[in-house]
């Protein structure tokens, strides 16, 4: 099968221009990413675009989507999506949203039910589960961001992680191009205005989750060592019509380790009706 071209645009919305990429046809479907950053070159989207419209944006403060500083918690992060659903001219429709992107989609869900048709949320932020905390994505190195997001480490991305260890221990930092960690910088700052204090998650979201009316898939990474099991045990649990599904030997990023699969797992979520 030929694989989709995914193209990349600007889109002028009220907080400033994004970036976001869509490729494909069919019924759409909007991925919104997690506190990497993932877009550019994400194995996801053109396997996604097999069997949909996908459309990613980047949020205000990742890539270069603008805006950041007019967002202030999760309730301006859902008007924005909001008015950049209405500018890309989108009804109701399919939404998929990995980690802090599972978090924005599950509170645009709670609060605009009839805006989403399916909803799929991959190792989802956004709870607080007690005696089950996310870790902290803050103040950790690469190599120990890498054993939590990978299940392996010889993985592209989290080889690369390593090795920028390995230059900051052996380097002192000097060795490494600000054009190379600007990124990673970029991201943290932006996933800080909405999940610093309370930390990645909004209390009221639990008792909220019952206003969700989309079939809902929850998607497990069996490895994933970073949110723990029972947040998505809890998604699944409250959210009418909701199922959970597991993926093993991948872990936190599956969109980056499986992504095939999990584009099949999501279509044929989608395609029962």
């Amino acid at each position: 099968m030929t694989t989709a071209t995914i193209d990349t645009l600007t889109v002028d919305t009220r907080l400033g221009p994004v970036q976001v990429r869509r490729g494909g046809s069919g019924a759409p479907i909007v991925y919104l990413h997690s506190a990497a950053g993932e877009g550019e070159g994400l194995p996801l989207l053109p396997e996604l675009a097999r069997h949909f419209d996908v459309i990613a944006p980047m949020f205000p403060g990742f890539g270069g989507s603008e805006g950041i500083e007019q967002i202030d918690g999760m309730e301006d992060a859902v008007f924005h999506l909001l008015d950049l659903f209405e500018r890309l001219g989108l009804g109701p429709c399919s939404v998929m949203g990995l980690s802090l992107g599972g978090w924005m989609a599950a509170e645009l869900a709670t609060r605009y039910p009839e805006k989403i048709t399916k909803l799929i949320l991959a190792n989802p932020a956004g709870l607080y589960v007690p005696g089950a905390n996310i870790k902290d994505i803050f103040g950790r190195t690469p190599s120990q961001m890498a054993g939590d997001l990978f299940a392996d480490q010889n993985h592209p991305v989290a080889a690369l992680m390593h090795q920028m260890d390995k230059l900051i221990t052996e380097g002192g930092g000097a060795s490494i191009p600000f054009e190379m960690i600007k990124p990673q910088i970029q991201s943290m700052t932006a996933t800080a205005r909405l999940g610093w204090n309370p930390y990645l998650h909004n209390p009221k979201l639990q008792s909220r989750l019952w206003r969700i009316t989309a079939p809902t898939l929850v998607v497990r990474s069996d490895k994933d060592t970073l949110v723990p099991a029972p947040h998505c045990e809890t998604y699944a649990r409250e959210i009418p019509n909701a199922r959970l599904v597991h993926m093993p030997d991948t872990a936190h990023m599956v969109v980056l380790e499986q992504p095939a699969k999990l584009a099949d797992i999501v279509a044929e979520f989608i395609a029962e009706g």
